[in-house]
Formats: structure tokens, C-alpha cells, sequence
């Protein structure tokens, strides 16, 4: 059950605001005990008796009812109108930020603060709706509305932007039982929770970023131009080499030459054949799996291999994500060193050669695949 602005007692929230005479809201705080208080509940209009001693916190009870206890709409309608009563006293607001968008792209029109209003009007319909509240500055309206336990549905938030005016929802249900007046003013105005609902200036901020966006593709787009060029005669020329690596050997003395040698996309960031790098990472495993042990493979191990022989292209390992799309928008297969291991080596398990240990990155060559070249060295010295 969310926390609202009133008492606890007895695990029943007990009423803390009650209606004096003239229709303002009152604090439990600012009347005097018993029925002196002159105030009747909020929600159903019942006579209230303010309880104000030493042994319970502080509370209204229902005159006359069996145990006091409030009624179910008298809490949330009294802090609602105790909110609508202090934004319009006191004619200020702390409103969000209205942004839109992340990092170096991100679109600010307003970073948030606290700002001042000339006139409020209360429940006062506008269209299809009744706003909480309407503040105005001038020519420009804000609705406001405060959450207590229902945040402003779909329909609502709907109306409000066929309207295209700005709305905010302030969300008052976690404020805790026992909040003071002053308190809970301040938790009004400036620190409750908040967000904008709507803002005519987000769709002009919307078409800015798409603006920008494809301003920063075209950029993108032309400078990738050469650099796509150069990856795919890398490519060409890996998948032209010669295999100069002792591990492929090895790896063809244990029948698997079609392990290594697979093309997949990334192979441009190496500078050596595909038969080469892959040799290099199987190799290992598979003499330790031949000989009755765990033969794993990891990406962080193979890559750490990979880079201590110098096989690895710097210009093409350290792209951006946004260069990295741009090389692909055309088609073209590229990705990062570590994901072309993770394919070689998944392509590896459709074989039936490794299976899978960990969270993608890391494999070890199946058991089976293991007795089989246990049984062709067995073949050998026979």
C-alpha cells in the first residue's frame, strides 16, 4: 500500500487534514482539540474531533462513529485538496527538466527549477478534462495534477495531448505518514517526484533529433565511405593468404581441418588467414582434450593469443559502435575481433566440436570429439 501524508494508527491511516467551515483545508496541527476544531472530513463531510494527546499520534476522527475510524476517500481527497490549496496560494512550482534524448545528442530546452505562476484555477474543466489544477504565466497555461494513489490514465494523458498543452504529475503517494505542514508544502512544490505528461515543445525537440540524427548519418555515412573500402580489401587479402601457422598442422592431424578456415564477419580486424587464428585458439584445447583433460576455450584467452602475435588490426578493433554501423549500412559483414571468435566458435558447436560453458564466451571441445581423436591416435601406433 503506498504511503500517503497521514497518521498511522493502529496499521489504518487516520485523517491529519480536515475541512473548516470556510471550505479551506486545515492541518491537524494548526486547530485546537475535540470538537473545538470546527472541521468536518474532506471526502464524506462527517463531523471531525481533532485527537490530539499524548499517547497516539495526532489525528481527526470520525464524531460519532464507532471508533473514529476515517472514511475511505476522506485521506486522499484531503491531501488532494490540500495540494490544489497550496499551489494555488502559493503560485510556485519546481517543474522537471524537459529534455529529450541522450549523450551529445541530447536536446534540452529546459533543465528544471523552480518557477513562478500569476493566477491557478481549481477544477476548472478545460475540454474533456478537469485538470487538478491550471497555473498560468501570462498567455501560457500548465496543468497540473497530483497523484495520491492513481497516476493520470492513458485516456486522460490522450485528451491532453490532443489538446497540446503542457501537463505535469506531481507524485505525492510515497510521502511518509508523519510529514509536517511546512514539509508537506515543500514535498508539493519542489521535492515530490515529478515528470512532464506533455509539452508542445517535445515535438518540436523530436523533429530537432531526427534532424540531427540524420545530419549525424550523413557525416558518418561519408566518412565510413574510405574506411569501408579499406576493410573490405583487408578481408580480400586475409582470405587470400597462405596458412603460415604450425597450429593448423596440429589441428589437421586431428581430422578437423574443417573447424578451422570458416569465414565469419569481423575477419577483416585479423592479419592473418581465418585458418591461421582459429588454429592458434583450437590447437591448444584440443591437445588438452585429446589428453584427457578440460580443453576450454575462452574469448578474453583467445584474443590475449591472438594479440600477442601481433594479428590483430588496430585500425579496425577499436571502431566506435557508430563507425561500426556505418561500415555495415551497405551490406557489409563487419564486427568486433571478439564477436568473429564468438561466431567461429558457435559455428563450431553446430559442428558438434565444442560445446558451450559459460555466458557466450566460452566453449569446450565436446567429449566426444575428444574420444575421437583419442581413438585416432589409438589408430597410429597400432
Amino acid at each position: 500500500m503506498p504511503l500517503t501524508a497521514f497518521a498511522c494508527r493502529d496499521r489504518r491511516e487516520s485523517l491529519v487534514f480536515g475541512e473548516r467551515a470556510d471550505g479551506t483545508i486545515a492541518h491537524i496541527s494548526e486547530v485546537a482539540s475535540g470538537l473545538e476544531c470546527n472541521c468536518v472530513c474532506p471526502g464524506c463531510g462527517t463531523r471531525l474531533i481533532a485527537r490530539k494527546g499524548n499517547k497516539q499520534d495526532h489525528h481527526f476522527g470520525h464524531y460519532g462513529t464507532e471508533d473514529g475510524r476515517p472514511c475511505q476517500t476522506g485521506p486522499e481527497t484531503a491531501l488532494h485538496r490540500f495540494a490544489k490549496e497550496v499551489l494555488a496560494h502559493r503560485l510556485e512550482l519546481e517543474l522537471p527538466p524537459l529534455a529529450m534524448g541522450e549523450g551529445h545528442g541530447k536536446w534540452i530546452r529546459y533543465p528544471g527549477g523552480r518557477y513562478g505562476f500569476d493566477a491557478a484555477l481549481l477544477e476548472n474543466r478545460l475540454g474533456e478534462i478537469v485538470p487538478d489544477v491550471i497555473v498560468c504565466k501570462g498567455e501560457r497555461h500548465l496543468l497540473v495534477e497530483f497523484l495520491v494513489t492513481h497516476a493520470c490514465d492513458e485516456a486522460k494523458i490522450a485528451r491532453i495531448v490532443a489538446m497540446d498543452v503542457a501537463a505535469i504529475e506531481v507524485d505525492l503517494s510515497g510521502l511518509p505518514r508523519d510529514t509536517s505542514r511546512p514539509d508537506l508544502e515543500e514535498a508539493i512544490l519542489a521535492m515530490a517526484p515529478r515528470k512532464w505528461l506533455h509539452n508542445p515543445k517535445l515535438c518540436a525537440a523530436q523533429v530537432e533529433l531526427e534532424r540531427r540524427g540524420r545530419q549525424r548519418n550523413q557525416v558518418l555515412a561519408r566518412a565510413a565511405a574510405p574506411l569501408r573500402r579499406a576493410y573490405l580489401a583487408a578481408c580480400a587479402e586475409v582470405c587470400a593468404m597462405q596458412t603460415s601457422c604450425l597450429a593448423y598442422d596440429r589441428i589437421v592431424g586431428r581430422h578437423l581441418a574443417h573447424a578451422v578456415g570458416i569465414e565469419v564477419p569481423g575477419i577483416g580486424c585479423f592479419t592473418v588467414s581465418p585458418r591461421d587464428w582459429q588454429a592458434l585458439i583450437l590447437a591448444d584445447a584440443v591437445d588438452i582434450a585429446a589428453s584427457g583433460g578440460k580443453g576450454l576455450i575462452t574469448i578474453a584467452g583467445a584474443l590475449r593469443k591472438i594479440r600477442q602475435r601481433g594479428w590483430l588490426r588496430c585500425r579496425f578493433s577499436g571502431l566506435t559502435e557508430a563507425e561500426a554501423a556505418a561500415i555495415r549500412a551497405n551490406g557489409t559483414s563487419f564486427d568486433y575481433p571478439a564477436n568473429a571468435v564468438a561466431a567461429w566458435a558457435t559455428t563450431l558447436s553446430r559442428l558438434g566440436i565444442l560445446l558451450p560453458a559459460g555466458a557466450g564466451d566460452r566453449w569446450i571441445v565436446w567429449q566426444l570429439t575428444a574420444c575421437q581423436m583419442r581413438g585416432h591416435q589409438t589408430s597410429k601406433r597400432l
